[in-house]
């Protein structure tokens, strides 16, 4: 897959170099160069590109597949976890539901006897 932008040709690419190295910087900022240098900034080898195309492809295909299989076992997941939360939602409201109260009998409270005076 490439594209051309202005003067410049982009293109996806899969890279392959030595597990120790890494790449050098480019001076374009945000790149990288496909020199394959060691710790010590050392040129070791350069990067092996491969066409990025296929491998995107096969990527986007597994997730569209893994999507297909999965997508019964989510949908009966999202289907119980509606109902859990509608039936909370339902015992929440009975819960603030009020409950009648039904008065037994008219009683006033019982009055303390006053403090009696003895003479001494």
């Amino acid at each position: 897959m490439e594209f051309n932008r202005g003067d410049w040709t982009w293109e996806l690419m899969l890279t392959k170099r030595p597990s120790d190295t890494h790449f050098s910087k480019s001076s374009t900022s945000g790149g990288e160069s496909p020199l394959a240098r060691d710790d010590d900034n050392t040129l070791v080898t350069h990067a092996v590109l491969f066409d990025g195309t296929k491998v995107a492809l096969a990527i986007l295909g597994t997730g569209v597949a893994l999507g297909a299989v999965a997508a019964p076992h989510i949908k009966s997941r999202l289907v119980s976890l509606k109902s859990k939360l509608r039936r909370r939602a339902e015992e929440t409201v009975d819960a603030e539901t009020a409950v009648p109260l039904t008065v037994v009998a008219d009683v006033e409270p019982e009055q303390p006897d006053p403090p009696r005076l003895s003479v001494v």
